[in-house]
């Protein structure tokens, strides 16, 4: 049975929850980093991370059954187009393949287009990591285009995918 997902908005404890999950191999590799030499986890950078994630007009932590799992936020606001780009990460790969993501993407997708009044939000995904992009097809994410980038020397494939708004 998938888990019960809620968004909730981050708080100061946050911070100790995200350093207690060290960066995995996977998960830094998912992001374009280097899975041999992940970023060394401590409670400054967490804090940090929290911060950022405070500043954004939609940042919130992914609650699953009740405890924090990932962090969702909606970024780069074009009041003018009406659209914002979406991310999404789960703290440890002990959280994949139980809908988690889907149900919080799902529920993001939902503030976009209903309490933001967005007509569109995009995102990007390295074009390997299919888990997601399974995901955020099952989302209504459509690929509209590809562009190469650069990581760790070697040009990779990023999609970039968009989804309207329903009506």
């Amino acid at each position: 049975m998938p888990p019960v997902v809620t968004l909730r908005a981050p708080r100061e404890g946050d911070a100790a929850i995200h350093f207690a999950h060290p960066p995995e191999a996977e998960i830094v590799r998912m992001y374009g980093g280097d899975p041999s030499n992940p970023r060394e986890a401590t409670l400054a950078w967490s804090q940090n991370w929290l911060a950022w994630l405070q500043d954004h007009r939609f940042g919130r932590i992914i609650m699953a059954d009740g405890h924090p799992v990932g962090a969702v936020r909606l970024h780069s606001f074009d009041d003018e187009e009406r659209a914002a780009s979406l991310a999404l990460g789960l703290f440890s790969t002990r959280y994949f393949n139980q809908g988690t993501g889907r149900q919080a993407i799902q529920q993001t997708l939902r503030a976009a287009f209903e309490d933001f009044g967005l007509a569109r939000v995009d995102l990007r995904v390295l074009a390997f990591n299919t888990r997601a992009i399974r995901c955020y097809k099952a989302c209504g994410f459509r690929h509209v285009a590809t562009e190469s980038v650069d990581i760790l020397g070697k040009s990779e494939d990023e999609w970039v995918m968009s989804c309207d708004r329903r009506t």
